[in-house]
């Protein structure tokens, strides 16, 4: 079982790793093949948001051919396509390789990395999950270094050769990704008895004014979070900082993002706090910091600004999974959970490349894009605030087991 955990872990660390350090990449590709920020900026956003947008068609096919088979499927379609990508001459090109299929691919590796361990654990089945999540920040902090020396040794093309091999050793850990039989049994059976209940509650989450206000709540929140990580790095070399410099602050979200996550969610099992409080002070705490981040204009400044960027961030994410326990009960848990990440997604491929297209007829200064995150993270922390004036007595946390 805790190789299991393990296989998933170094997932999450290649999927993510890539998608949060694509704004290393960005001017490389933006200047070698002749197009606007906003336009590059659209290839980035497509690989993070296809990732997510995948997620019920990958969550099909775990249910129909097991983790296992699902990761290695979703490995060799990321890995081929970001080799593709490395010969790409036109945006494109670009565009349907490393933006769709490698999307494509890495969701069809995200889903079983986060299920897989469903099927071995039940009792440690959340500090198993939790360390199969913080694959995610362990990837940005080595994944980035890793980028950023490629990109002097071998330019953006040979990088990405180098990013399709780490797909491919997603391969590698799913073949440990082996299926519980007994487990699958289980499922299968539970899934035959719950079809009928899962669409009627699908239609019953339409009408509750309080997830929706959560899901659309979401959208400016993931929004914010991706164009913070894709100009972070032109930001600070804007500032005066050297390439090497920016491309570490990439690195220091991802280790402070994951010490965050532990944090938000030690806070939320807490009987004097609340998901729904912790969601709106850190959308807050985000607003703050991002309109205050571009007056770094050196090195230290941005390091500590960067830490704190990503311990804000952190909290949405991490107790997204108790406060949909706590408006709707855990029962409808799943479906919730997919139409998030749906939303998600779906805010991921516009964030980014709306603030590139601002930036290409507006202004070229990089500080622009965190002030539209600043107010993104607003609107979101307005939103999760209004979800209070609803004022229903939250669902009993019964059966749910937090970190």
């Amino acid at each position: 079982g805790w190789c299991v955990v393990a296989a998933c872990f170094l997932c999450n660390m290649v999927n993510d790793g890539i998608a949060y350090s694509f704004g290393i990449i960005l001017e490389p590709m933006r200047s070698d093949l002749g197009i606007s920020v906003g336009s590059i900026s659209l290839v980035g956003g497509a690989l993070a948001g296809v990732t997510m947008l995948v997620g019920p068609l990958a969550a099909a096919c775990v249910n129909r051919f097991g983790s296992q088979i699902t990761c290695i499927f979703g490995s060799l379609i990321a890995s081929s396509a970001m080799f593709l990508s490395s010969y790409c001459s036109s945006l494109l090109s670009l565009f349907v390789t490393y933006g769709l299929l490698a999307g494509i691919g890495l969701g069809f590796v995200y889903v079983p990395a986060v299920v897989a361990v469903g099927e071995y654990f039940r009792d440690r089945l959340s500090f198993a999950t939790g360390i199969c999540v913080c694959g995610s920040g362990a990837g940005t902090f080595l994944i980035a270094p890793l980028m950023s020396s490629l990109l002097e040794q071998v330019g953006w093309r040979g990088c990405n050769r180098v990013l399709a091999l780490l797909c491919l050793c997603c391969a590698l850990f799913g073949l440990i990704m082996r299926p519980n039989k007994k487990k699958r049994q289980q499922v299968a059976e539970n899934n035959n008895n719950t079809e009928s209940e899962e669409e009627q509650s699908g239609l019953k989450l339409l009408c509750d004014i309080r997830f929706l206000l959560m899901t659309v709540a979401n959208v400016p929140n993931a929004m914010a979070i991706y164009i913070g990580y894709t100009y972070l790095p032109a930001m600070a070399g804007q500032a005066g900082l050297l390439k090497t410099d920016t491309h570490i602050l990439i690195s220091v979200v991802g280790i402070s993002n994951t010490v965050g996550r532990i944090v938000s969610g030690w806070l939320a099992d807490l009987k004097w706090t609340s998901a729904l409080g912790i969601t709106v002070i850190g959308a807050a705490a985000a607003c703050v910091l991002c309109f205050i981040l571009p007056f770094g204009h050196d090195y230290i400044s941005l390091v500590l600004l960067s830490v704190l960027f990503g311990v804000f961030i952190s909290s949405g994410p991490t107790v997204s999974t108790p406060l949909i326990v706590d408006l709707i009960g855990i029962q409808q848990l799943n479906i919730a959970f997919g139409i998030l990440t749906f939303a998600r997604g779906f805010a991921a491929v516009i964030g980014p490349s709306a603030a590139g297209f601002i930036l290409d007829n507006f202004s070229s200064d990089f500080s622009l894009p965190f002030y539209i995150a600043s107010f993104f993270f607003g609107v979101s922390s307005i939103l999760h605030g209004l979800i209070w004036c609803c004022g229903r007595k939250p669902h009993s946390r019964e059966g749910y087991t937090a970190l």
